[in-house]
């Protein structure tokens, strides 16, 4: 049975789509036969941790190093400084034979300033490898006053030399693999390994009841929009904000649900914004078979994030078949299809995104829905999980001394229709 060991900062209770993948591709991987998984995650400065009502198998091991919040988004916790000893001692124990480093820029910067778990690799010549989920380089200019962390990593090319650190740097989408190469980042290989339950997900448990704690009754017949994620300014709800202005002005009746929180001073701009405009509502954070039933029970997705390295909640909004109009940028842009399965609307055009939302309310959408719904199964956890595993197995028995060499014909094909 093989160790594989994933080093992360992203995992539960944080409920950002990086942590939740982290967790449930630990799952399934401990419960097949080849393998056992070692996860080392933040201990979010408390010994009372819940990672999920799933029980942790015996193939599933998770530890824990010293955290902090992370200063440029203190929603995600990263490995103090003195951590580093701690988890350098867990891969040592633990004997692993691959070690995988999410979003590594926020294991090194302004946390550990090391990549721990690079000596050892070097030393029992195991792969090392670093899995790029986060479009981290360009989010960084969407926040205030952290614009000029992006210009010290342009200018010192700062993550050119941190991924170099790396036998290979996976990426799971064309558009995040063109974005390495742009930073300068080489040996970068494409595997569409980000999955989601799609099973949780259906149409079928559409039930507007569930919108009443936040619908009121006039609004219960409205056109009900829905934005699901992280309430960071890369997401520009602002822009979808914006556009609700836009249709408010129009004969048809909306309302728009923000479902989801972030940090204090984003929530906060996006209420003030929001609050001379009726029928906007948030609601924070739903999970699980609650969240499930709202997205099956409103009737647009909208997503004006032009940052996207996968776009999970555009996933499940799919396969709760829902019509969807997000930007025609990032990973998504990949496997949505103008008027096939979905809708594209440039970046930072408000007045676009509102009248494709118009558009999309007055005509027929059963066989957008039905396209988007086939579509989503591509993306299940299993199959992505099951394309890393075959992935991981190929990249260790290929391991040769310090380096990792994967030939052209060993790289696995993109979804149909990407």
């Amino acid at each position: 049975m093989q160790t594989i060991l994933f080093l992360v900062t992203g995992f539960p209770p944080d409920v950002s789509g990086v942590s939740l993948f982290n967790w449930e591709r630990a799952v399934w991987l401990s419960q097949q036969s080849s393998y056992r998984v070692v996860v080392v995650a933040p201990d979010w400065q408390t010994t009372d941790r819940q990672y999920a009502e799933t029980p942790v198998n015996s193939n599933l091991i998770i530890e824990t190093y010293p955290s902090k919040p992370w200063l440029p988004y203190k929603l995600t916790h990263v490995p103090k400084y003195s951590a580093t000893s701690v988890i350098e001692e867990r891969i040592a124990f633990h004997q692993p034979d691959l070690i995988v480093v999410t979003d590594a820029e926020r294991l090194f910067l302004l946390s550990t300033w090391q990549l721990p778990g690079k000596t050892y690799a070097r030393k029992q010549g195991i792969p090392f490898i670093a899995e790029y989920h986060t479009d981290l380089y360009n989010f960084s200019a969407a926040y205030p006053g952290w614009q000029w962390l992006r210009s010290i990593v342009r200018a010192t090319k700062l993550t050119s030399h941190l991924y170099r650190q790396f036998d290979l740097t996976l990426c799971t989408s064309q558009a995040a693999e063109l974005s390495c190469l742009e930073m300068g980042i080489k040996n970068v290989q494409t595997v569409p390994f980000l999955g989601v339950e799609t099973a949780s997900y259906s149409p079928n448990l559409r039930d507007r009841s569930v919108l009443n704690s936040w619908l009121s009754a006039k609004e219960m017949d409205n056109t009900v929009l829905l934005f699901l994620g992280r309430l960071g300014y890369e997401k520009r709800v602002d822009l979808l904000i914006e556009a609700f202005q836009r249709l408010s002005q129009k004969a048809i009746q909306f309302s728009l649900l923000i479902v989801g929180d972030g940090p204090n001073e984003v929530v906060t701009k996006l209420q003030a914004q929001a609050a001379t405009i009726k029928n906007i509502h948030f609601t924070g954070f739903l999970l699980g078979e609650q969240k499930a039933k709202v997205l099956a029970a409103c009737d647009i997705f909208c997503s004006p994030s032009p940052y996207e390295t996968f776009g999970r909640t555009i996933v499940e909004a799919m396969a709760s078949g829902l019509p969807i109009v997000t930007v025609a940028s990032g990973a998504v842009a990949e496997y949505i299809q103008q008027g096939i399965n979905g809708y594209l609307v440039p970046a930072e055009d408000a007045t676009a995104l509102a009248e494709m939302i118009e558009q999309i309310a007055t005509q027929p959408q059963a066989s957008v829905t039905q396209q988007a719904l086939a579509g989503a199964q591509q993306f299940s956890i299993e199959q992505g999980c099951q394309q890393l595993a075959d992935f991981y197995r190929k990249l260790i028995h290929s391991q040769s001394g310090s380096s990792t060499s994967i030939d052209s014909h060993d790289r696995i094909p993109t979804p149909q229709g990407s």
